[in-house]
This record gives structure tokens, C-alpha cells and sequence, in this order.
């Protein structure tokens, strides 16, 4: 294989386009530290996002596909290095809410967190249909997702209605005390929602040896077939084979590092896009400025579980799209919004009880999913419309009383 073919198929983009991307992100950093350090003009804030979304998008790409080598190196199950991958995509939202949080903005930060699980939420519903509409019909319930996800789930569910019933309560409270309104999200709270993440990925990691026993047991039946059967098997998996390719130690690390370096800068470029923007429109100054410029960094987030998903439910990988879109609700729910919680104070306004509410009985209904083991097109498009639905109460009625 060329040094051009093998770089594309390492990176994700062709030479040219690398290079092209490294002069226009070059020149974008100049300009922001010299000519426009101050008072930028708004085309100026506008390229912000634009490269601030390809270093979000890119990077994770090359931080997902290290993290899969890698983990072949110290021998996780590619299910687990599927969960982790799935962590790497959602890094640029968590970075972004952590500079919104240095920078003083908060209610930004934590919206910005909470809707890039709505956005994932969406992306789900899409994932379903094309994945049921390509089986002309319903699709059954990944293995995995059935097996692994189920426990994570339930326990989500409850976690998040309890954090919703606190906030109320604690709402009912202050106005009997002070009459005034003040639900505030505790750090033990927050340290449960994230310690229980953490757990289920401790548990993933400890039962590998538990999952390599079954694989290769999985391979010896294999083995013990035809040879016409082994060539069937062997043929479907080959796509599977291809996007988890075991790289070399050295571009490995590579994609690691460019990966997280890149994460990083988008989180910074991002965030310094939105105080930019802040300063260009008097619309951002109003009751729906602040959940605008939160919703559109969500969705810049969320850019790599968006094509992740969505490419994979087109190539037919139903597991990975729907997974990956799964990852991303339950580690924004729980492991980033805790994360958030145990560095800062949340207020448990209505426009977060609300998402979390949602994201709950998004969780409910794919659960109702699961356990009748089989997705259709008709449970794709009301998870879409519910979604849609809490994105059109947030921003049309909730807004305003944030």
C-alpha cells in the first residue's frame, strides 16, 4: 500500500486535505493572537467555529481509532474498547463545558452538556430508522446492547428522576423558607451520578478475561464448521475487521496524541468563539441568547456520535450506530454532567430538570425497546419527536424563566 492510500486510510483524509487543514487552522491561530486579538470582526468569529467544529469532529475520529488499537495492545474486548472510543467522541462537549465553567459562563456550560445528550437522542431516533428502513421493517436489539447496556440503563433511569424529584423538592422548599427559588445540584449527588459511569466501566474492563473466553470459544465452533461456512462468516466480518485494524505502536500513539491535542483546542477555540459572539448581537444578551449559543455548541459537540451513527447504521453496522449514540446519552447524562456538578455548583433550574426528565424517558422507552428485542420505524420517529418536542418547550417556554 502507497504512503498516500495507507495516510488516508489511517487519518481519514487525504494528504492534500491535511495540509490544507493545518494552513487555515495555522492562520486562524496568527490572526487570533495578533491582528484580532481584540474586538475580531464577526466573519472572524464565525471561521471560529468552523475550525473550532473540524478540531471537534477530526481529532475525535483519530482519538477513536487510537483508542482501538491500543486496547488490542492490552487486551480489552472490542466491546469495551467500543465504549471507550465511544468516551473519546464525546470529549469535545466536556472540554467545552470546562472552559465555559473557567470562563464564568456555567448555565452555558452545563445546557451545552445536556443538549449534546439531546442531540444524541435525536441521532438515535435517525440511527433506528435508516437501520429499519434499509431491513425494510424492524430490526432486532444488538447483543451487546442488550446485555451490557440493560444494567447502565435501568440504573440511569432511576438515578435521573431521583435528581429531578430532588430538584423539586428542594424548589418546594426554598419558596416555603425564603420565598424565593434556589435548587442547587450537591456535590454528593453529582459524585454518585458520575462514580456510577466509572463503575460500569470498571466492571467492563474486569470481566475482559470473562469476554475473551467467550470469544474464543466463539472461535473454536467456528473452526469446528465448514469450510464454505467459515468463508461466510469470515466475509461478514470483514467490515468489522477493517474499521478496528490493530495499527502500529508508533501511529497508534500518534493518533492519540493529535487526537487529545486537537479535543483540547476545540474546546478552546469553541469557547473563545462564543464570548466573541456574545460581544457581536444584543440577541445574546436575552432570556434565549444563552440557551442558543449552548444548544449550537451541543450540537458542534455531538458532531462525531452524529457521523459515527449515522455512517455506520448507512454501511448496515447496526451495533455501532446505535451503541455509539446510546454511549453518548448515558456518559453526557451521568458521567460529564456529574463531573460538572463536583467542580461547580448546577442550579436545577427547570430548563435542566426538564432535559433530565427527558433523557430519562428516553431511556424508559428504549428500554421497553430492548426488552421486546426489536427496534421499528415507528419507535425511531417517536424518539425524534420526543426529543423535538423538549427541545421546543426548552427554547420557546422554559427559556424565559431560566
Amino acid at each position: 500500500m502507497s504512503f498516500l492510500k495507507k495516510f488516508k486510510k489511517i487519518f481519514h483524509i487525504t494528504l492534500w486535505e491535511a495540509i490544507v487543514a493545518i494552513l487555515i487552522i495555522a492562520t486562524y491561530f496568527i490572526l487570533a493572537n495578533v491582528l484580532f486579538k481584540e474586538n475580531p470582526p464577526l466573519w472572524f468569529t464565525i471561521s471560529g467555529f468552523v475550525v473550532g467544529t473540524w478540531l471537534a469532529f477530526r481529532p475525535s475520529e483519530w482519538a477513536v481509532t487510537g483508542l482501538n488499537s491500543g486496547a488490542k495492545y492490552v487486551g480489552l474486548s472490542d466491546y469495551v474498547a467500543g465504549v471507550l472510543s465511544s468516551l473519546a467522541s464525546n470529549l469535545p462537549e466536556a472540554v467545552v463545558a470546562i472552559f465555559l465553567i473557567i470562563n464564568g459562563e456555567k448555565l452555558i456550560a452545563v445546557i451545552t452538556v445536556l443538549s449534546a445528550a439531546g442531540f444524541n437522542t435525536l441521532i438515535l431516533g435517525i440511527a433506528i430508522m435508516i437501520s429499519t428502513i434499509k431491513n425494510k421493517g424492524s430490526i432486532r436489539v444488538p447483543e451487546e446492547l442488550e446485555n451490557r447496556e440493560s444494567p447502565i440503563i435501568r440504573w440511569a433511569i432511576v438515578a435521573l428522576l431521583i435528581t429531578v424529584l430532588f430538584g423539586i423538592l428542594q424548589y418546594i422548599h426554598s419558596l416555603q423558607v425564603s420565598g424565593t427559588v434556589d435548587a442547587i445540584l450537591t456535590i454528593p449527588v453529582a459524585v454518585m451520578l458520575t462514580a456510577s459511569y466509572l463503575i460500569y466501566l470498571v466492571y467492563l474492563i474486569a470481566i475482559k478475561e470473562n469476554n475473551k473466553k467467550m470469544v474464543d470459544g466463539l472461535e473454536n465452533h467456528v473452526e469446528a464448521e465448514s469450510e464454505v461456512s467459515e468463508e461466510t462468516t469470515d466475509s461478514k466480518e470483514e467490515p468489522n475487521h477493517n474499521d478496528h485494524e490493530k495499527l502500529s505502536i508508533p501511529f497508534t500513539i500518534i493518533l492519540l496524541v493529535l487526537g487529545f491535542v486537537g479535543i483540547f483546542f476545540a474546546g478552546e477555540v469553541l469557547t473563545r468563539s462564543v464570548e466573541q459572539l456574545t460581544d457581536h448581537s444584543t440577541f445574546f444578551d436575552t432570556e434565549k441568547g444563552e440557551i442558543t449559543l449552548a444548544l449550537i455548541l451541543g450540537a458542534a459537540g455531538a458532531v462525531p456520535e452524529h457521523s459515527i451513527a449515522v455512517l455506520s447504521s448507512l454501511k448496515g453496522d447496526i451495533e455501532v450506530g446505535i451503541g455509539n449514540a446510546m454511549g453518548g446519552i448515558l456518559q453526557s447524562s451521568l458521567l460529564i454532567f456529574g463531573i460538572l456538578g463536583i467542580i461547580t455548583s448546577i442550579s436545577l433550574d427547570p430548563f435542566v430538570l426538564i432535559q433530565l426528565a427527558s433523557i430519562a424517558g428516553t431511556l424508559w422507552f428504549v428500554k421497553r425497546c430492548i426488552h421486546d428485542r426489536k427496534f421499528d420505524i415507528f419507535e425511531g420517529l417517536m424518539i425524534i419527536i420526543l426529543q423535538i418536542l423538549v427541545f421546543i418547550i426548552l427554547y420557546e417556554d422554559i427559556a424565559i424563566i431560566v
